[in-house]
């Protein structure tokens, strides 16, 4: 399965391959990575995966990543080389993409005004204030009226353009056809609690820059990764979405595994929240609990 192991010796230093058990790749955003910043409160998704047998995760993700950034094709990273650089790439039971979480928090967060003090292109931003749900959308009362329809299109299309390129890279090697799995997301509470560099978190911020009332925010985060999971979804072979991709399997953290909400009073982790968009240990432990057998049944369909 791995006649490669040698060949990647130099690279992974003295963690190389074992000859049993299933070897996977990873790559992503914090969901995979997290851990590195505040190892106490919040590890990741993949060390809390609930597995049977041996099984080694290779893990390329880092804090921030996109999916641009992840298949930016200029951009010759660890993860491009094993996955399909001659010389380097490696044969693996399957690959592990967390990807897209970070890219909606990123679109959440453009300014409504440009540098002229202009409001800001509706394709380059997913929010509106009150006053251009008002004016855009007079008639409709649901959260989704504070949604920019234009940038959730660029969104989604931008989205849709990544996943395919990553897709596209696996079948350029050993490890055409090999399955690729996502997962969704859980929705977060909008909760004024972030990190060093985000003390008053990414969509409470957001939110209220663009002056959406606070009773309203929830609502507004709801939908955004309601249309975010279900994007992800589509994803799936099988799945009857026009961006469905051949051996891709999309596990629905977003609506299988429930996480307890924190106390939005709380200053720090609370429920199964480390922050505002990120689960501490108890909730990775969850979410592991069941992401780890999907990810076995899945490779179980691909000898």
């Amino acid at each position: 399965m791995f006649p490669d192991i040698q060949r990647a010796a130099e690279f992974l230093g003295p963690h190389p391959l074992p000859l049993n058990g299933q070897c996977l790749l990873a790559e992503g955003d914090s969901w995979f990575t997290i851990g590195r910043l505040m190892p106490s409160t919040a590890p990741n998704l993949l060390s809390r995966l609930h597995k049977s047998g041996t099984t080694t995760i290779i893990n390329c993700a880092y804090p921030g990543d996109t999916l641009h950034h992840i298949a930016d094709s200029l951009d010759d990273n660890d993860f491009n080389r094993l996955l399909c650089q001659p010389g380097w790439q490696l044969r693996w039971h399957g690959i592990l993409l967390s990807g897209g979480g970070n890219d909606l928090i990123d679109a959440a967060q453009a300014p409504p005004q440009a540098a002229n003090g202009q409001p800001a292109p509706l394709t380059a931003r997913v929010l509106l204030t009150p006053a251009e749900a008002q004016a855009l959308k007079p008639d409709d009362s649901s959260p989704a009226r504070y949604v920019s329809e234009p940038g959730w299109l660029v969104l989604a299309q931008y989205l849709v353009r990544n996943v395919r390129e990553i897709a596209r890279r696996r079948d350029l090697g050993v490890n055409q056809g090999r399955p690729i799995i996502m997962h969704t997301y859980s929705v977060p509470t909008v909760w004024r609690c972030g990190v060093v560099t985000a003390p008053d978190g990414w969509l409470f911020k957001a939110f209220q820059t663009y002056g959406i009332p606070p009773a309203e925010r929830q609502g507004v985060a709801n939908e955004l990764f309601a249309r975010l999971a279900g994007l992800l979804r589509g994803f799936a072979s099988g799945s009857g979405q026009p961006q469905a991709l051949p051996a891709f399997h999309v596990f629905d953290s977003a609506t299988l595994v429930p996480l307890v909400k924190p106390d939005p009073a709380a200053t720090g982790s609370s429920g199964d929240w480390a922050n505002e968009i990120h689960p501490n240990s108890a909730g990775y432990t969850r979410l592991g609990q069941a992401f780890g057998p999907f990810i076995e049944q899945v490779l179980g369909q691909y000898p």
